[in-house]
């Protein structure tokens, strides 16, 4: 099978919600702009309403400024503070309605190539909904946590060694300057219950199934001619908790930011990402994840659910 063609991230879309988290997110962005080649980056906050009760704009008519140049206008001194002097063009957006389709829209309109959101864990505010933007945005996904390291130095990728593994490793690359010593691949593999049927102990059919992932991992390397010998680890996953397993080895490992490929699916009905990847946008982390897709993946029902 083909591979797919890696794309350079070029126009970025990130979404506040007016809260604390927003500084976070838009530190980050400044940050990741001077690691990747973006050349443009569109701040979006999406309101459910823009206009103040007719009782008080009759009371107040001198104050009231529209809500939504007064929320642009907060947006872009912020935005300002990290941005200033930088070569990236900004532009700052608010919109009213339905958050995931402001989202998605304005990502298909604009090209966007990654959407940038929050990842709460203590701060006040429900937060956008990433969950269901990392299923069915056309473009990759980055998800910042409260607390995150200042810089991007080593990067871990969990792998199938499926073409979407392949894009994630890629992008890695990006990140790490083509560094092999700074990325690290780990395997989450699951042992069948019925082993004992072959007069296999659990052991002894560990030991095969991991080394067909060995095989497996040195024939993934050659094939995508990556930068270098990439370090992996093979973890038995018994519990169903592959990311906790994930999250402990990039804690090991000292990873800046965990980078997953999604799996890509044809059918309308399973535009879902992988079920690691799922998990890793709900696992509580100060990790940032980056969910790799191969862009447009899923346009075609993006377009559908845009005509509704």
């Amino acid at each position: 099978m083909e591979a797919f063609k890696h794309h350079s991230y070029q126009v970025a879309l990130v979404t506040l919600d007016l809260t604390e988290m927003d500084e976070h997110v838009i530190r980050y962005a400044a940050m990741i702009s001077k690691i990747l080649p973006i050349e443009r980056i569109f701040f979006l906050h999406v309101a459910k309403t823009l206009e103040f009760p007719e009782e008080l704009i009759q009371k107040y008519p001198t104050l009231m400024a529209p809500l939504d140049e007064s929320i642009q206008a907060e947006i872009e001194q912020k935005v300002g503070q990290y941005f200033q002097g930088s070569e990236v063009k900004t532009e700052c957006i608010v919109k009213d309605g339905a958050p995931i389709d402001k989202i998605l829209k304005l990502a298909k309109v604009k090209s966007v190539d990654l959407i940038v959101m929050g990842r709460k864990k203590s701060l006040k505010g429900s937060g956008l909904v990433s969950s269901h933007i990392a299923r069915k945005c056309p473009c990759s996904l980055l998800l910042v946590p409260e607390n995150f390291r200042p810089e991007i130095k080593k990067v871990l990728i969990p792998v199938d060694f499926s073409r979407h593994s392949a894009l994630a490793v890629h992008q890695a690359e990006v990140l790490t300057k083509k560094s092999p010593k700074d990325m690290a691949l780990v395997h989450i593999y699951n042992v069948p219950t019925g082993y004992y049927k072959i007069g296999k102990t659990y052991e002894e059919f560990d030991e095969i199934i991991r080394g067909h992932a060995r095989n497996e991992c040195a024939k993934f390397q050659k094939d995508h001619q990556f930068s270098g010998d990439l370090e992996c680890s093979f973890l038995s996953s018994k519990l169903d908790e592959n990311e906790k397993l994930v999250h402990a080895r990039a804690i090991e490992f000292g990873a800046d930011i965990i980078a997953i490929g999604s799996r890509g699916r044809t059918t309308a009905s399973s535009i879902l990402i992988g079920s690691m990847a799922e998990k890793l946008v709900f696992h509580e982390s100060d990790i940032p994840v980056l969910i790799v897709k191969n862009k447009g993946e899923n346009m075609g029902f993006l377009e559908a659910i845009l005509r509704v």
